[in-house]
């Protein structure tokens, strides 16, 4: 059980580490889509003394807009999708505690084999309430997040567990 519950306090740790920075990441895609969309739009209203010679050229970038936020829920997280990043984040964030918890608790024998056992699986069962909201919003895992997350997650247990 010391494993079991080892095992879940880092993969717990990670997910707090990927909320964040998978958040962080959508949030700036986001930003920069909008700001795109906002300057093309701008540059179309204010420059249309340019595009006045040239109308087909306005057309498709006017329609290229248009389809561009279309498709922006397919591409980008919208508001609904960043809010269940933050709640996932939340979620993990005290699941983690509750896990270290038991982790200190189980490592001084403050608890049995069998209590340490009992307090686990009822902690894995809340578990399953998130996994729904995780798979509807996280569509993929990008390498260059989770290895980051591991290089984070490595040096905070080193750093707290001198591990």
């Amino acid at each position: 059980m010391r494993n079991r519950i080892w095992n879940e306090l880092t993969q717990s740790k990670h997910n707090i580490e990927f909320a964040s920075l998978y958040s962080d990441r959508q949030r700036f895609i986001l930003r920069i889509f909008n700001m795109g969309i906002l300057a093309f739009s701008s540059a179309g209203i204010m420059g249309w003394s340019i595009w006045e010679n040239v109308p087909l050229i306005a057309c498709i970038i006017i329609a290229g807009i248009s389809l561009l936020r279309l498709i922006q829920p397919h591409l980008i997280m919208n508001e609904k999708q960043l809010k269940n990043l933050d709640d996932i984040h939340r979620f993990y964030a005290d699941y983690y505690n509750k896990i270290e918890k038991l982790w200190y608790d189980f490592d001084s024998d403050r608890l049995s084999e069998e209590q340490a056992t009992k307090a686990f699986f009822k902690l894995k069962k809340l578990e399953t309430d998130v996994n729904p909201i995780i798979a509807e919003t996280i569509r993929s895992k990008p390498k260059v997040i989770v290895n980051k997350c591991k290089k984070n997650s490595d040096q905070y247990f080193k750093q707290v567990f001198n591990i």
